[in-house]
């Protein structure tokens, strides 16, 4: 990408004067959404005020819908960290829908969507401009930042973003719902009694088969014949370790 990737003031200069004039950043959130995203600080409810924004239905299991939320959340999330004010932040969200827009529905090519970028922000600094889409209310270090932003966001994962618009994708099942039913624990001899049969009481005392106590006896002598033996293993093998 080091052909493409040039330095945005640079390609400014090749963009005819009529061109500069022509070009303006439409108005991506109003007001009154830029506000509601900055009365919140969590990242959570942010994502979710943008998402009713965008009127996406489904971000969780479906990656476009997804990535569009986070790369305008991210965006948004970087202009405020930079305490851009309402303006500057309407201009931001436009420029950020202006380019992804170019990727999304007009398959621009990374170039041609640099000098998109160099484009909205040429004549920063050094004349008024006067059309309303113009993003003259930043000044030359926060274009540079902005200039930066687009590098190491949109720009360096351009191909990602191509692929994600162009090329299909099969369906997956990503979850499923199923209901098992499993048995209750039973305390009486499995299986417990039917509900419509007789109550567990009733087949504890007449039904169920009597415990032999001398089968009980039988196992528990049978254990402590094997911990005696264990036993007196473990104390000779300590003896023989015990001799000079």
């Amino acid at each position: 990408m080091a052909t493409q990737e040039k330095n945005v003031t640079q390609i400014q200069d090749d963009i005819p004067g009529s061109e500069i004039e022509d070009f303006s950043v439409q108005e991506f959130l109003s007001p009154s959404q830029i506000n509601a995203l900055l009365e919140v600080q969590d990242v959570d409810e942010i994502q979710r005020l943008m998402e009713g924004f965008l009127n996406v239905q489904d971000p969780e299991t479906n990656l476009k819908e997804g990535v569009l939320v986070d790369y305008y959340v991210s965006g948004f999330c970087w202009g405020k960290d930079r305490s851009f004010n309402l303006q500057q932040l309407r201009g931001l969200m436009g420029l950020l829908h202006l380019l992804m827009e170019n990727v999304q529905d007009k398959r621009m090519p990374l170039e041609e969507n640099i000098l998109e970028l160099a484009r909205s922000l040429t004549g920063i600094g050094h004349s008024p401009l006067k059309n309303e889409g113009r993003l003259a209310y930043f000044n030359v270090d926060q274009a540079k930042d902005i200039i930066n932003y687009f590098k190491i966001s949109l720009f360096q994962h351009y191909r990602l973003y191509e692929c994600m618009f162009t090329v299909p994708r099969e369906q997956m099942v990503i979850g499923a719902e199923q209901i098992v039913e499993i048995a209750k624990p039973a305390e009486a001899p499995f299986p417990v009694p039917l509900e419509e049969g007789i109550p567990c009481e009733m087949y504890a005392k007449y039904l169920a088969p009597p415990v032999q106590r001398e089968d009980i006896a039988s196992v528990e002598a049978e254990i402590n014949e094997k911990l005696r033996v264990q036993q007196e293993a473990f104390a000779s093998k300590i003896e023989n370790l015990q001799k000079p």
